[in-house]
């Protein structure tokens, strides 16, 4: 047998090596999450420092892997007057402890006997006489509980029949309560009878760091996976004879016309244009991941974290240690919409042939680019750097198959894997990878054919890198994270949902019926960028269909671009969630199919007239969808907006109008072509109009001018003295970040900014001359947004009440106020300074008036700019309104009305609001005040209460709240309010926050179910522990529009942040922790 020659052992080796490093590769990645990590453990021990004081310990996983407590039976004699608790889970006065918690205390029966209970989640495990813990030789009460099982036990004693005094539950069902804390009526210091033993284990899966053993194994999978992707380089190298292709051709930097006009635009944007719904939520989980040691969810899902999605929040964790403006931290899309129209215009158009590199096309492809980064790209969601990966994906397999290497189909599988570790949205990078399978696979086996390693050796030596490529990032994205804690993590997602619950394929159309709701969603631009994208796919599929190619088109690269699209939109089936703004990622794909399609419908292409006609008709009809939505954008990015409320103008019609000519033009044409009759040259004209140069190019740049130009007037005409983005992101720039905290003004002390009544008797302030049919306990006992009944109960479902605007205040006080009312004031109104009036009633009905005492008004302040008045019911402008004076006060003397004036009413009705109105409405020489409110409405469900009017001194939001307190801000505010600092957490408890800033109304109710007790969010641990109370707030400069709210958080019991008793320890990545507890009801 002949000795292979030199060459080919050399073949030999580098076959086996690029081979050997792959399989090695993908092996050591796989199996990172399995090797051990340090974990650090946690868990609350009480009492501490020697004292009875309550702590605060609020668990992000809601209950401890397993809780075990120990009370001595003299500790009952220590509660004051022989009863209270002893020791529970959350505050003694929060309702939601006996509900979901813990607590065991001692109730005095009706038959005077004093009982200790132990209840869990509002199940009684154990009720025994206290006599027995007196008796000789008791114990403790024991009480201890896990997933599995709770048992509750009075050691030492037994019962008169000799049974033990315990209890217990072990059916299946998983009783741990819910822990915020230790809560206690004992005081002091600890005694020998209060030597209270309380340890619950939090739950810590999440904190984690490498041990030596995946460090070496993570080190190992890299340096194998990036040895296997060199040695394919050879192997390219040796098979095509050249060393060396240059990645970015020559003049790829030197910039065109186009290129400034798009990157000028994108600036723009940058700084004026609306923002993505989900910039707050992202924000906060940047901002809290450095504490926390890893990326959590932060608003759901008990803590867990974002792995394998989310490497690019890292981003903004590193941004916002600099600055948390919102120009700089949003600066990565920024980046990569540039970078993206830069592959569009050097990678991808000239591979789409010699018509792609017309004007019209690079223009159409610009257009659809820009439409599709401002409605989708401008914030911090993964969409954009989606987009960016989805085409250098595309790119890459594309050179792989120009150049007939197959080191550029690696580097697309890096590029693939690197977008879906980016968001679920990144799947659709596998329609480019499939794409370019089967003509790299032809070149790989004919290589193998001639390769002197041989066939199998030679595949292997090609395949594997690929594959190894693919899982490069998956050794970094799980350094921490272990294998169990990943599919814990996963199958709890999966079982807890979303707000509207995890979607399965076949509920993609719930993501396109969204774009045709008359939402934010459903904005001129979402619609126009998705709906042109599905118009381009079909005009160029049938151009495709009918001629077979597109003249002056890349036969390959064009249909694959077709292909592609089409598999992404298909691939996007299977992600889990079906929302509008995961159509960003298309950005990219988008302006490159758009120019494709502008060549397959240019007069070159399409030579009738009568098709030309019928592509215009296209077009047309995608404006006319388009402009019969709003031109609407996401939460404070709407504020302003010209028509951001209302449709265009009539411009929906207008289009739908000229389709419908187009079309009957183009049906004329069908019938007279080819005719040697020349054409009318009215027909001519307007082929012409619609067909001689590409419509998709007019139309995309039309929703441009319409996005930027109702932006600039936004900016600079109707936001100018009030709030806007452009604005707020001017000012960063100036050094002032704070946003929309600026610009809210707030009444950190109603009370103190009552007016006082001329006559000086605050008590019947309200009750003026002509005032009837009302009373101070005129007000509904729970009034929220839909009370319509003709009760004053109200119960409904959880899910139900979730999606309600909550009530500012309900229920009634023992204590009576300044002028009998026992119903309680909302937004911090003292009852004791605070009258209030209102005509509800539940016997017969009758017609109320309030016409309340004259005001006078304190002298004019920079700080004391509104008139405001605290009121509930359904009542309009002409119902209650403000009566003036201009009348020198005077004693005994009764002023003249001189005017009315309506507040400023944002709603929702009937529940507790703010009316406002700037004294600046009032005439200058206005002196005094009164209130008028007629109730003529005799249905029950019309009525109204009204307090006094109040000129309060104002700050902002920044103002009241500063930057160092910690603050809930709910996931659509935290980008809008950066300067305010998110609670912290770590080691798998939470800090307790001061303060909650929510949305408007419309956005509240879905925020307040998204982050509740169902989904896992923080609203199941804050509601245990702590009470809203709301803060009066209102946008400065625009009254009538609804920001949100503030509110102050105030503990149910006062008590100190618990010090946790920390340690480490290593486990594998198959250790199993306790299970997460998901809470399916409010149990």
């Amino acid at each position: 047998m002949p000795e292979p020659s030199a060459a080919a052992r050399a073949a030999r080796t580098t076959a086996r090596t690029a081979a050997l490093t792959g399989v090695l590769g993908v092996l050591f990645a796989l199996l990172t999450p399995f090797m051990p990590v340090k974990q650090t453990t946690a868990a609350l021990d009480w009492p501490q420092r020697g004292s009875l004081e309550a702590v605060t310990a609020p668990l992000l996983s809601y209950v401890p892997d397993r809780i075990d407590v120990s009370i001595p039976c003299a500790a009952v004699d220590a509660l004051p007057g022989g009863v209270g608790t002893l020791v529970a889970t959350g505050p003694v006065d929060s309702p939601d402890t006996v509900r979901r918690g813990m607590t065991i205390g001692v109730s005095t029966q009706p038959d005077q006997r004093r009982m200790l209970e132990v209840v869990v989640r509002n199940t009684p495990l154990l009720v025994v006489d206290t006599a027995a813990l007196r008796a000789p030789g008791c114990g403790a009460i024991v009480f201890s509980g896990d997933s599995k099982t709770v048992h509750a036990e009075v050691t030492g004693v037994t019962s008169p029949d000799g049974a033990p005094l315990a209890g217990g539950k072990d059916n299946g069902f998983d009783y741990r309560p819910q822990t915020v804390g230790v809560f206690t009526d004992l005081h002091g210091a600890v005694t020998d009878s209060t030597r209270i033993q309380f340890r619950a284990d939090v739950d810590t899966r999440y904190t984690t760091v490498p041990a030596a053993a995946r460090w070496v194994v993570i080190v190992l999978a890299i340096a194998l996976i990036l040895t296997s992707l060199l040695t394919l380089h050879r192997l390219d190298a040796a098979a095509d004879g050249r060393r060396h292709r240059r990645i970015l051709p020559a003049g790829w930097w030197r910039p065109s016309k186009l290129d400034s006009t798009v990157i000028a635009l994108l600036v723009a944007w940058h700084f004026i244009g609306a923002n993505t719904s989900d910039d707050g939520y992202i924000l906060t989980m940047a901002r809290t991941a450095e504490a926390a040691g890893y990326t959590a969810n932060y608003y759901r899902w008990y803590g867990a974290p974002e792995t394998p999605f989310g490497w690019y929040y890292q981003a903004f964790a590193w941004l916002s240690h600099f600055s948390t403006a919102s120009p700089w931290v949003r600066l990565p899309a920024l980046l990569c919409g540039i970078a993206t129209w830069l592959i569009i215009s050097r990678e991808v158009v000239p591979r789409l042939g010699r018509a792609a590199r017309s004007r019209f096309a690079l223009w159409a492809a610009a257009g659809v680019f820009l439409v599709f980064w401002f409605a989708f790209n401008n914030g911090l969601r993964p969409e954009p750097v989606i987009a960016l990966g989805a085409l250098l994906t595309w790119c890459s397999v594309e050179r792989a198959i120009a150049t007939g290497r197959v080191l550029p189909f690696a580097a697309a599988a890096v590029f693939a894997g690197w977008t879906v570790a980016a968001g679920p949205t990144g799947i659709m990078t596998v329609a480019a990878l499939l794409a370019g399978i089967r003509p790299v696979g032809r070149r790989i086996l004919a290589r193998a054919r001639t390769s002197p390693a041989g066939f199998r050796l030679t595949v292997a030596a090609y395949v594997a890198p690929v594959l190894a490529a693919g899982v490069l990032l998956v050794p970094i994205i799980f350094s921490k994270l272990t294998a169990s804690a990943f599919v814990a993590k996963t199958l709890m997602q999966s079982d807890v949902g979303t707000v509207v619950d995890t979607k399965k394929w076949y509920n993609e159309i719930d993501r396109y019926s969204a774009l045709f709701t008359f939402t934010a969603d459903g904005g001129v631009a979402r619609r126009f960028a998705v709906i042109i994208i599905i118009a381009c796919l079909l005009l160029t599929g049938a151009v495709l269909l009918r001629k077979g190619r597109i003249p002056g088109a890349s036969l390959g690269p064009g249909r694959r671009l077709a292909a592609v699209t089409l598999g992404a939109l298909i691939l996007l089936m299977f992600t889990p969630t079906k929302w509008t703004h995961q159509f960003g990622a298309f950005a990219g794909l988008g302006g490159a199919l758009a120019a494709l399609a502008a060549i397959a419908i240019a007069p070159a292409a399409l030579r009738s007239a009568r098709n030309r006609a019928l592509s215009a008709s296209v077009v047309l009809l995608v404006l006319g969808l388009s402009f019969s939505g709003p031109n609407g954008w996401w939460y404070a990015s709407n504020y302003g907006v010209p028509w951001g409320e209302s449709t265009v103008l009539a411009l929906g019609s207008v289009f739908f109008a000229g389709a419908g000519i187009a079309l009957l033009v183009a049906g004329w044409l069908h019938f007279h072509e080819p005719d040697p009759a020349p054409v009318p040259p009215r027909a001519k004209r307007i082929v012409d109009l619609f067909g001689r140069q590409s419509s998709i190019t007019w139309a995309a740049w039309a929703v441009v001018v319409l996005c930027v130009g109702s932006m600039a007037a936004t900016t600079g005409i109707t936001q100018f003295s009030s709030f806007s983005n452009g604005k707020a992101n001017l000012r960063a720039l100036g050094g002032d970040p704070c946003n929309l905290a600026d610009y809210v003004l707030t009444e950190p002390d109603p009370t103190s900014g009552l007016l006082l009544p001329l006559d000086g008797n605050i008590r019947d302030g309200l009750a003026g001359p002509g005032t009837a049919g009302v009373s101070p306990d005129g007000v509904p006992t729970i009034i929220n947004a839909t009370t319509s009944s003709n009760t004053d109960d109200s119960s409904t479902s959880l899910d139900a009440m979730a999606r309600l605007p909550q009530d500012t205040t309900s229920g009634r006080t023992s204590t009576a106020g300044i002028n009998g009312s026992h119903m309680r004031l909302p937004y911090g109104l003292d009852p004791a300074r605070t009258p209030v009036l209102g005509s509800y009633s539940q016997e017969a009905q009758s017609k109320a008036q309030v016409v309340s005492k004259w005001y006078p008004l304190p002298a004019k302040a920079a700080d004391r700019s509104l008139i405001t008045l605290s009121a509930a019911g359904k009542f309009t402008e002409d119902e209650l309104y403000l009566e003036y004076s201009t009348d020198a006060p005077a004693p005994g003397a009764e002023p003249k009305v001189a005017g009315k004036h309506s507040f400023i009413d944002i709603g929702p009705k009937p529940a507790w609001r703010n009316l406002r109105l700037p004294r600046t409405d009032l005439p200058a020489d206005a002196t005094a005040v009164r209130v008028v409110a007629v109730d003529d409405d005799l249905a029950i469900d019309h009525w109204l209460a009204v307090t006094p009017p109040r000129v309060s001194k104002l700050v902002t939001a920044q103002e009241l709240i500063g930057s160092t307190e910690p603050v809930l801000l709910d996931w659509t505010s935290g980008l809008a309010f950066p300067c305010q600092r998110p609670f912290s957490h770590s080691n798998g408890v939470a800090e307790v926050p001061q303060w909650r800033i929510t949305p408007d109304q419309n956005l509240s109710p879905v925020t307040t179910e998204w982050e509740g007790t169902l989904g896992g969010g923080p609203l199941g641990w804050t509601q245990m522990l702590l009470q809203q109370e709301k803060i009066p707030g209102y946008l400065q400069g625009d009254l009538g529009q609804d920001f949100g709210e503030v509110m102050r958080l105030v503990p149910y019991s006062q008590a100190r942040a618990a010090d946790l008793t920390l340690g480490t320890r290593t486990v594998w990545g198959t250790h199993v922790e306790a299970p997460i507890r998901k809470d399916r009801t409010d149990s």
